[in-house]
């Protein structure tokens, strides 16, 4: 079953390629306008170890980012399960930093941090700190309250209650967060780097626009696209092993 998973969308990526391919070859489309697959193929073979060094650089501010992220939406969430007084003041600043539009933020912390990796950072923590928290919060608030009360008449302590049934109960809303927060990493590094960069996959991209290199911008993407699927399993993956207990 498991094979049958991995090899179907494989496949089904295989014969859109091949037919991409033949149909534009029949239409006679301009590279310029939509290169072909084997166009875009040979850009990533002749310019890999230039792609995969600004890869690296924008896998690295993804998971960083990602980390921060996690200890940030986590932080809150349990903040206001401690401190439900709180929670007026928490979640709407949290709404409103997470819908401040990039091209706003950006420059501001590009003066204030440099036009290295930290403002890309922050940019991907930002992105993906609401998911992780609103999910776990719901995941808090979501416990069933004749256990709840069942845990108050056996006079359980504060830590009692939320190792052995809030933490619990709120694990597999905290996957689900994960799972959303880790499928829009790498796509915010790279907007983090077209506002501002000389490195990572953003830089590729705005390289290969500026060179009118078609096929070279396609394969940046391809390679965005692939990467953002495997960090988004590797994550998945990753979540349900650690809590394969709860979930």
């Amino acid at each position: 079953m498991k094979d049958k998973r991995i090899l179907l969308p494989l496949l089904t990526a295989l014969l859109l390629t091949v037919g991409f391919e033949i149909g534009l070859e029949l239409a006679n489309v301009s590279r310029f306008i939509l290169p072909k697959p084997s166009l875009v193929l040979k850009a990533l073979s002749e310019n890999w170890p230039w792609i995969f060094a600004n890869l690296k650089v924008t896998v690295q501010e993804a998971i960083v980012g990602f980390g921060l992220s996690l200890i940030l939406g986590v932080g809150l969430a349990l903040s206001y399960l401690f401190l439900p007084q709180l929670e007026p003041i928490i979640v709407p600043l949290a709404v409103a930093i997470r819908n401040v539009p990039f091209v706003a933020i950006a420059p501001i912390l590009f003066i204030t941090l440099g036009y290295g990796q930290t403002p890309k950072i922050l940019i991907v923590m930002i992105v993906s700190f609401f998911p992780i928290m609103a999910n776990t919060a719901a995941g808090f608030q979501s416990v069933n309250k004749y256990q709840l009360e069942r845990f108050t008449v056996l006079r359980a302590s504060r830590w009692q209650l939320f190792t052995k049934l809030q933490l619990p109960t709120a694990l597999p809303f905290f996957a689900t967060g994960v799972d959303v927060a880790a499928s829009n990493i790498i796509i915010s590094a790279i907007v983090g780097e077209l506002l501002g960069t000389t490195q990572g996959l953003g830089f590729v991209i705005l390289m290969s626009v500026s060179q009118f290199r078609f096929a070279l911008l396609m394969a940046a993407v391809v390679v965005t696209t692939v990467v953002s699927i495997l960090l988004t399993w590797f994550f998945q993956i990753a979540t349900r092993n650690l809590f394969k207990k709860w979930l």
